[in-house]
């Protein structure tokens, strides 16, 4: 495997050096929060909003954070500086840090922390045009799913049900209410609204996904944030689901039937272009963050 560029805990190296300790507590217990940052260009697309919620979901376990958004701004774009494509996306993981194996973490651990640059092959226009099929799962995933947790098991395994399925996301069901996707948000377009669920501890709030709410007001579409039931995803005009990499991706078929007619529809085309013309932006503001 091709190494990159890697930052942990105050010093560059690259992938290719072994870094984590036996009992750092993100191997041990899943104890920690990621980010995955697209950069173009070699900047990042709404750093900012993704450091703002890496520092909420520390907050909600108690992990001190690493950096204010002026040293992550610092760490990010030296990281860059140093890697050698321009597109892919930037990969950051604080953990507890290290200790004894206990269940019982003491109170002052030094958190690990690390980013390193992958690339990555964003969807083309024929992908985006072409859609993808997902299948529905119950959402066994644990209560905190606003917390952008390292520990991703009930995600990896509908992952693979999906991919077993020959789909390539699992949508999640929690007690016949549709969460969101194993890695991604959903939006349902009905009768020329967006209908996606609120943001709670049943899902996380994406960063993508808040730059289509955003979008969606100003273009005066409304967006109604309320539960979907399950046993109405089979009468929808349109779905698309929205991530870091996906970007805005169309949603054809559920369950191995068609949404609407099959085919990506002119609303998820239009939050598309939005969407695109809104990375394009960021990519040529001069800005890492």
């Amino acid at each position: 495997m091709m190494t990159d560029t890697l930052y942990i805990n105050g010093r560059f190296t690259t992938t290719g050096e072994k870094v984590i300790g036996i009992e750092d507590r993100g191997l041990q217990f899943g104890d920690g929060v990621y980010e995955a940052i697209k950069f173009l260009r070699r900047r990042l697309i709404f750093g900012a909003d993704h450091h703002r919620r890496m520092e909420q979901g520390l907050r909600e376990i108690d992990i001190p954070s690493p950096w204010s958004q002026d040293e992550f701004d610092a760490v990010m774009s030296q990281l860059l500086q140093r890697t050698s494509f321009d597109v892919g996306f930037v990969y950051v993981q604080v953990t507890r840090g290290e200790c004894e194996r206990v269940h019982f973490y003491p109170d002052g651990l030094q958190p690990t922390v690390i980013a390193y640059s992958r690339r990555f092959q964003f969807p083309d226009a024929a992908k985006k045009a072409a859609g993808i099929r997902i299948i529905t799962t119950e959402d066994t995933r644990w209560k905190y799913c606003d917390v952008k947790s390292t520990n991703l098991l009930g995600n990896v395994l509908a992952k693979k049900r999906a991919q077993r399925a020959g789909a390539e996301e699992a949508l999640f069901i929690d007690r016949g209410v549709v969460t969101e996707g194993a890695s991604s948000s959903f939006f349902a377009v009905s009768q020329e609204r967006l209908i996606t669920h609120p943001v709670d501890h049943g899902i996380l709030p994406g960063t993508v996904r808040d730059r289509v709410i955003t979008l969606a007001l100003s273009e005066r579409i409304r967006v109604d944030e309320r539960p979907l039931r399950d046993d109405e995803l089979y009468s929808l005009d349109e779905a698309f689901i929205t991530s870091t990499t996906q970007g805005v991706m169309p949603v054809c078929e559920i369950d191995d039937r068609a949404v609407g007619n099959g085919r990506r529809g002119e609303i998820t085309q239009r939050f598309q272009r939005l969407f695109d013309e809104l990375e394009a932006t960021e990519a040529a503001g001069g800005h890492f963050m």
